[in-house]
């Protein structure tokens, strides 16, 4: 198997919340995928670079592209027009739409319980969703871990900054993440961490080009 090659805000603090039908599209880090890819994806759950991945919430593609420079044959899809992958809602999905052997992704924070018992009834080999780590205590998920034991959970060390509707490159974040791991015929193992350094060592230089949205122009007076 071939490996792939590759300050505190309050405001977007711990106690992030959603309206009920809110669609929830808080970017992920394009580096916090190749983190997980890295750490996670190709040594721990063993993910070949031949294997399709589905990534069910890619809004507009922070995360499907990461995931595409290490598995060509991801697929992305949303439930939102987003100008980024197929348009369906991924709860509604079929066999034939599903069909794949992992699904990776940044669910909706409203229906995380709910994109966990879809992806794992789909995938052929496994499942992993970005989290906040309080997700993992919150009374909603009990019964889906009683039913379907994680394989691995795999914390950030630093943290990974999202916002509402874009991804900032310089932003920060009070909030922790972690990716619940499940993996098909496998016995649970001990939790493991993404080492610090993720962010500087794989943010690529054309991240912000690719990933980041534009920045208006300043104006300038007549004559300045």
């Amino acid at each position: 198997m071939t490996q792939p090659s590759f300050a505190f805000s309050p405001a977007v603090a711990a106690q992030r919340s959603e309206p009920h039908d809110s669609l929830d599209f808080f970017p992920t880090p394009p580096w916090a995928t190749r983190a997980f890819i890295a750490h996670v994806a190709y040594p721990v759950l063993g993910v070949r670079t031949d294997d399709i991945v589905l990534e069910p919430a890619c809004g507009e593609g922070h995360m499907a592209e990461p995931l595409r420079e290490a598995y060509p044959l991801t697929i992305a899809s949303d439930i939102h027009p987003y100008g980024y992958g197929e348009v369906f809602d991924f709860t509604e999905a079929g066999p034939n739409r599903g069909a794949c052997d992992w699904i990776f992704t940044n669910p909706p924070f409203n229906r995380a319980v709910e994109f966990a018992r879809m992806a794992l009834s789909l995938a052929r080999r496994g499942v992993a969703l970005l989290v906040r780590t309080q997700w993992l205590h919150s009374g909603e998920r009990d019964d889906l871990f009683r039913e379907h034991a994680p394989f691995v959970i795999a914390y950030y060390v630093e943290r990974v900054p999202m916002h509402r509707g874009e991804w900032k490159p310089r932003g920060s974040t009070a909030t922790d993440y972690c990716w619940v791991c499940w993996k098909r015929g496998a016995d649970p193992r001990p939790p493991l961490w993404i080492p610090p350094g993720q962010r500087k060592a794989l943010t690529r230089p054309d991240d912000a080009a690719r990933f980041a949205k534009p920045v208006a122009a300043p104006l300038f007076e007549a004559g300045a």
